[in-house]
């Protein structure tokens, strides 16, 4: 479930240590199994693949890992050296270590046609200070890559589980094409190892969480019992604002795009003619304060641009069909 707001126009939306010698199984000296939001998602500033990369990483990370692909393609037997990458995802959570330093793990996979035959690619990243490094690797049980590297051994045994929960069907992309130069402002992750919310904030490039002017943020929040809990969510939003601002409560609109089997994907727009202790109004983008009327006409424009991103936020199922979700949020 998730909740979408483009500024003054607020919208909302439901829906271990390294080393060689063999690599045992099971978790590392320390690790963390990240959750949603913990570590925060960087969007690309410009797309060259297709998928979760394309979409979550810088275009010169991009550029680094097809190189690398294209090396190993033209070292291979027969050696090839026309390469198109077909699809990347987030093969598994994001993993910490600990011990004996904190270092971040990462780990994509990437399906590459290699002259007329698909291929995996195994990348992983490894973010430690003055000692981060990529590798690429084949997407092989026996790689002795991961012999020498507990961590992307580790990796591939939580990719592992990953599949087989999604072949269960029990995981949701969600579909989230940020706009254009937007980066990552606040990251809240659930207590570690217990259920509970969960958010990321996104804002334009050179603002803040405390000075927007354009502002998505996603939220989780953990699945109760019974149905509802989305339209309970939104009309419990509406409520507040009302109460804040002063303003009749807008509706609760149903929306077609969406992942039937999980329920109801709904949208609502928030009005406030004053945040109050503030000199603007709130509807998404922040505007000069004014009457509801005022902020509604000034708005129009504002409402079309966050309206045609919201009708993409969608949740998706990996197992049945990934291509509603061509930006999919690190999950």
């Amino acid at each position: 479930m998730s909740r979408v707001r483009p500024a003054a126009l607020a919208f909302a939306l439901a829906g271990a240590s390294l080393g060689a010698g063999a690599a045992d199984s099971g978790p590392l000296p320390g690790e963390i199994i990240t959750r949603i939001g913990q570590v925060a998602a960087i969007p690309a500033d410009q797309r060259k693949v297709p998928g979760f990369a394309g979409a979550w990483r810088p275009a010169a990370a991009q550029d680094k890992v097809v190189e690398r692909i294209t090396a190993l393609a033209a070292r291979a037997t027969p050696a090839c050296r026309e390469i198109h990458v077909t699809a990347t995802i987030q093969a598994a959570p994001d993993l910490i270590e600990t011990r004996p330093t904190r270092v971040h793990h990462a780990l994509e996979r990437w399906t590459v046609d290699v002259c007329g035959k698909p291929r995996d690619y195994d990348v992983w990243y490894r973010y430690e200070r003055n000692a981060s490094r990529l590798t690429v690797t084949e997407s092989t049980n026996d790689d002795f890559q991961a012999e020498l590297d507990p961590p992307l051994r580790r990796l591939r045994e939580l990719a592992a589980l990953r599949r087989a929960d999604e072949v269960a069907g029990k995981v949701r992309w969600l579909n989230l094409p940020l706009p254009p130069d937007t980066v990552p402002a606040t990251t809240q992750a659930a207590p570690a190892g217990k259920p509970g919310p969960w958010s990321a904030d996104f804002v334009p490039l050179g603002e803040s969480i405390r000075e927007w002017t354009q502002l998505v943020t996603v939220q989780g929040l953990p699945r109760i019992a019974g149905s509802g809990q989305a339209r309970a969510l939104l009309e419990g939003m509406q409520a507040a604002r009302t109460r804040a601002c002063d303003v009749p409560p807008g509706p609760v609109v149903p929306m077609e795009a969406g992942d039937k089997a999980e329920g109801e994907t709904l949208k609502t727009v928030l009005i406030c003619p004053q945040v109050p202790g503030t000199n603007f109004a709130e509807r998404a983008w922040r505007l000069p304060a004014g009457d509801a009327d005022k902020v509604r006409a000034e708005s129009r424009e504002a409402q079309a641009t966050a309206d045609a991103f919201i009708d993409k936020v969608r949740l998706c199922n990996p197992a049945a069909d990934t291509r509603a979700c061509p930006a999919p949020f690190p999950r």
